[in-house]
């Protein structure tokens, strides 16, 4: 998500949020309060197993802050980062919950956990103890390239599988203070993912501190100020299959955002934006790279119109050390951007016309890329080509419409276009085994290329029935500047459907969707190459799930996925094996 601030709105964006708290709670389906401290109900709170997979503008009307929801469960089922507001509620006057625990596994395992404790609620002071995990132990099919029927290398299944485990925990204490014209937010905690298949198992283990601090109360002429600061120290442990030995590199991540300003009476703003975001790797690569940005802006509101406009200013530092086995963070990067983001409220409360224009850097860290991929590996990448180096966006422009319907329907309809330099691309490429036989991997590649986009994000919420969703269209032009590059999907999208009957039982259905998407195969050796480009099939994720409260503290749920049985490749040459049923209970006191 996008760093976007208005700062001229977070005070009024904390009470929308409060007010639909408030609004939407039953008597036996309390909602669950998505920040540093949780509030945990017995059916709202499943929403990490079948959440809401938009973007915050379905979300929200006429607001922009940061913050981060249950991941989206078209990426995987077994991904999963606790739910944390930068923007932190105060807390209720009874205190609120002190315990929220959930837990499951079924067949194939996918073990699943949730737990928060929160010890403390008390005068604007709360502190919780979190834990989570997502795991998958089983069978996975084994993947390679081959020539379909139409003569297209397809990555299909040969008929064979072998097993495997892909796991991903995190577990800390968090806590926010609010008064009455600001607040402040803090979390230590411990992130890590283990991983096994044919060629490697991987042990990657972080320690995250983050901290941030803001105004709330910016009605009249008053300073106004946001500041967050975050560091991970992390290390990935890697042993790769044969002969190859180990892999260790370890990993230094610093980031430091912050926005402060005038916000005078009437409707002008002036503020300034500070980004500093730094990522250094001892051991394997030997390289760092950051970035530093400054953008100042000036904002205008007056009846219908909302205007930012403003200049970004980014600078890009990196280096390698002397003998660096391959070079990192060799991209450069332009210094100015735009920074405009305008909106005309043309139907009062339920539709707003926008226009955002934006772009910039970034250092893509290795944290972020095992984010999207967990199987790839420093050593695996071809020769002379980084697996680790910076991305810009150059210039981006998105046009839509969005707002509500009988503040019912929530939608966000838009459209743009990116031009995008050296961003990463999956591919897979080809090394020789020793037997003269070709070993497949998946991993990164970078490109230069323009994406035109369109989607609509989606959401109806009434007592009875849940429904939200998105569709996206995505095209570009990687196909003529690279034959190995991966694209992204021509067509994705998600949709969910929740009924809730009489406040005891919820069930509902979900699906996940990509086209196909090509690419090629990069080969070391030119004996390896294949002609012909590769394709990585499209699918259909099927979900459902039930849940069953037997008390107003106690409930049992369950979750089916991947019904259609489908050959799921979200990245290549790596699917999971079959359907798959998970139950559990749920508790909170």
């Amino acid at each position: 998500m996008g760093k976007k601030t208005v700062i001229f709105h977070t005070a009024a964006a904390v009470a929308l949020i409060c007010s639909g708290i408030a609004a939407s709670a039953q008597d036996l389906n309390p909602t669950v309060e998505v920040s540093r401290r949780y509030e945990g109900s017995l059916m709202e709170v499943h929403k990490p197993v079948m959440g809401m997979a938009l973007p915050d503008s379905v979300d929200k009307f006429n607001f922009d802050f940061d913050y981060s929801v249950f991941e989206n469960p078209f990426r995987s089922s077994y991904e999963f980062s606790p739910a944390m507001l930068n923007i932190n509620l105060a807390p209720d006057a009874g205190g609120g919950r002190k315990l929220y625990f959930k837990a499951g596994a079924g067949y194939s395992l996918h073990p699943a956990l949730d737990l928060v404790w929160t010890p403390v609620a008390k005068g604007g002071f709360s502190m919780s103890v979190y834990a989570s995990h997502r795991s998958y132990f089983g069978r996975y099919r084994s993947l390679s390239p081959s020539v379909s029927g139409d003569g297209m290398l397809g990555i299909t299944g040969d008929g064979g599988s072998f097993s495997g485990h892909d796991a991903l925990s995190s577990a800390g204490i968090s806590g926010s203070y609010d008064w009455k014209r600001g607040g402040l937010y803090f979390d230590a905690g411990y992130y890590g993912t283990a991983l096994k298949d044919t060629l490697l198992s991987r042990n990657y283990d972080g320690v995250d501190i983050k901290f941030g601090v803001f105004s709330k109360d910016n009605t009249g002429d008053r300073f106004i100020y946001k500041a967050d600061v975050a560091y991970r120290y992390a290390e990935d442990k890697v042993r790769l299959s044969g002969d190859a030995g180990k892999v260790w590199l370890g990993e230094h991540d610093f980031s430091f955002d912050a926005a402060f300003g005038k916000a005078f009476k009437e409707c002008h703003s002036l503020f300034a934006e500070m980004g500093f975001d730094m990522a250094s790797y001892p051991g394997h690569f030997g390289s760092f790279a950051g970035t530093a940005s400054l953008t100042p802006k000036y904002a205008y509101v007056k009846n219908r119109w909302r205007i930012g406009a403003g200049v970004r200013f980014a600078l890009l530092f990196r280096d390698n050390a002397p003998g660096t086995p391959v070079p990192m963070n060799t991209h450069g990067g332009q210094v100015v951007y735009p920074d405009v983001d305008i909106s005309f409220e043309a139907i009062r409360r339920h539709m707003d016309i926008y226009l955002e224009v934006g772009g910039g850097p970034d250092i893509n860290r290795y944290s972020s890329l095992l984010g999207s991929n967990r199987h790839i590996v420093p050593v695996y990448n071809p020769s002379g080509m980084p697996l680790v180096d910076s991305s810009e966006e150059r210039l981006s422009a998105t046009v839509g419409l969005r707002g509500n319907i009988a503040s019912r329907f929530r939608y966000d309809l838009k459209a743009g276009y990116a031009n995008l330099a050296n961003s990463p691309l999956e591919m897979v490429y080809a090394e020789n085994s020793g037997t003269g036989e070709a070993l497949y991997r998946a991993g990164l590649g970078y490109s230069s290329y323009q994406k035109f986009f369109a989607g609509l994000d989606w959401a109806w919420v009434s007592q009875d029935v849940e429904a939200d969703g998105y569709f996206a269209y995505t095209a570009t032009d990687v196909k003529s500047r690279s034959d190995y590059l991966f694209a992204p999907a021509a067509f994705s999208g998600y949709a969910r459907i929740l009924y809730n009957w009489n406040g005891r039982i919820r069930a509902g259905v979900d699906c996940g969707f990509s086209s196909r998407r090509t690419g090629g195969i990069h080969a070391s050796d030119p004996a390896l190459q294949q002609s012909g480009r590769l394709v990585v099939p499209g699918y259909a994720d099927l979900g459902a799930y039930l849940e069953f409260a037997m008390t107003r503290k106690f409930s049992l749920w369950c979750r089916g996925g991947n019904l259609l049985n489908s050959t799921i490749q979200r990245v290549p040459l790596y699917a999971e094996s079959g359907i798959y049923f998970t139950a559990g209970i749920c508790l909170n006191l």
